[in-house]
């Protein structure tokens, strides 16, 4: 009976820590490597503070006075973008962060209030859209390699 127990109560512990545990720590606060003024939004790697490796940092937007550096991680739809941490922001997207760099086209989670009109916002509905410069039929249709490597054309 005491080893019934003893098993019970190591699986429940076990079992906590998974369900309490997010592997990529969405959310969760990094440091901007530079220390610099942020003009736009960029991706740094590695961020040893991030399980992903990956540190998020937008200029301030609205009534932001500051940048935002918060850990992200890729991602394929909204639903991966469960965030850690909700103290910067409650809401994430999937959604392309930045159009230039080794992260170019890259969908990685990202506070949908960092979202830029114009780019990679849908002016519809305020969600996420991939940029014109991220779309490989923008290029099939010109007849034209893309810039970013990260543009796989079909």
């Amino acid at each position: 009976m005491r080893a019934f127990l003893l098993c019970v109560l190591v699986a429940g512990i076990v079992g906590a820590g998974y369900l309490a545990c997010n592997p990529n720590s969405i959310g969760r606060p990094c440091v901007n490597p530079l220390g610099s003024d942020v003009r736009g939004t960029q991706v740094s790697s590695p961020a040893l503070e991030c399980p992903s490796r990956l540190c998020l940092i937008t200029p301030p937007t609205g009534m932001a006075t500051a940048a935002r550096a918060t850990c992200t991680a890729s991602c394929e739809s909204d639903g991966d973008c469960d965030p850690e941490n909700r103290d910067q922001c409650s809401h994430f997207v999937c959604a392309v962060a930045a159009t230039a760099g080794p992260f170019c086209c890259r969908k990685v989670c990202i506070c949908r209030d960092d979202l830029r009109a114009g780019e990679n916002q849908d002016p519809v509905d305020g969600g996420a859209m991939l940029p014109v410069s991220c779309d490989p039929r923008t290029y099939q249709q010109a007849g034209t390699t893309p810039q970013c490597p990260n543009i796989k054309l079909k």
